[in-house]
């Protein structure tokens, strides 16, 4: 693709995110607080019936969770919604918009709506933990990746959905199973093994973060692996989202 081909994927983008994303917003800013209500909440459990030392824990899981929801899982029901309901989605089929920069348009346009709840978990990380500012070279990259891997992954089931409601519900099926059920909110040494933290892009998120900022006592095999994992499921759902999503219409 030539740097114009790109330079036009890039604007439409971040068009796409405009007008799905913060004008949605401003319109509606009630929504806002819909991003932040569910990692919160199990934060907030955590810490009353396990104590302040689970606090630390559940917000980096609360980040982790709230990275995926913020166009991964929930990028399934709006996409649903736009190719079946709207016909949006047909639209674009003749546009030079290809299925990776719609779904990074879409995605980015659920960032909008995650960004007070993110702030909110990095000002309680800060005050509870004192992160030190150059972790944060480690922990946005990771949790981009996290973000594209969950946002190509819910495009290309979005695109297997033929009804609207379908969509909806696995977005939350899909939330609870790899959001919130693997070691995401808790340590994984609570477990068996802590290699189960690998079966979620999530909980491989949490993992690592609880290595880098609470320095968990994990085996660097684990830290080695996940990041490895977490780059292959990147690449991989990023190939999936491009070459085997259904672009056109089923319906």
């Amino acid at each position: 693709m030539s740097l114009q081909g790109i330079w036009t994927q890039i604007k439409s983008v971040l068009v796409f995110a405009w007008f799905y994303g913060w004008l949605a917003v401003v319109r509606e800013p009630f929504w806002l607080v819909s991003s932040l209500l569910n990692p919160l909440s199990i934060v907030v459990i955590m810490t009353v019936f396990g104590g302040v030392h689970y606090m630390s824990f559940g917000l980096l899981g609360g980040l982790a969770m709230a990275v995926s929801s913020s166009g991964g899982f929930t990028i399934i029901g709006d996409a649903t919604y736009l190719r079946l309901e709207l016909k949006f989605q047909s639209m674009l089929i003749n546009t030079r918009l290809n299925p990776i920069s719609y779904t990074l348009g879409l995605a980015l346009s659920e960032l909008t709506y995650a960004l007070p709840g993110l702030a909110v978990f990095i000002i309680l990380m800060q005050l509870i933990m004192h992160v030190p500012a150059s972790l944060y070279l480690l922990i946005v990259p990771i949790l981009t990746l996290e973000w594209v891997t969950a946002s190509m992954l819910g495009f290309t089931l979005s695109t297997l959905m033929n009804d609207v409601r379908y969509g909806w519900s696995l977005s939350g099926i899909l939330g609870f199973l790899l959001g919130t059920l693997p070691p995401v909110f808790y340590p994984a040494y609570l477990l068996p093994t802590p290699y189960v933290a690998l079966v979620s892009p999530v909980s491989i998120v949490s993992t690592v973060l609880q290595y880098i900022v609470l320095r968990v006592n994990y085996p660097l095999t684990l830290i080695r692996l996940s990041i490895i994992t977490l780059l292959a499921e990147t690449v991989v759902f990023t190939i999936l989202a491009l070459r085997k999503s259904r672009w056109r219409s089923i319906r």
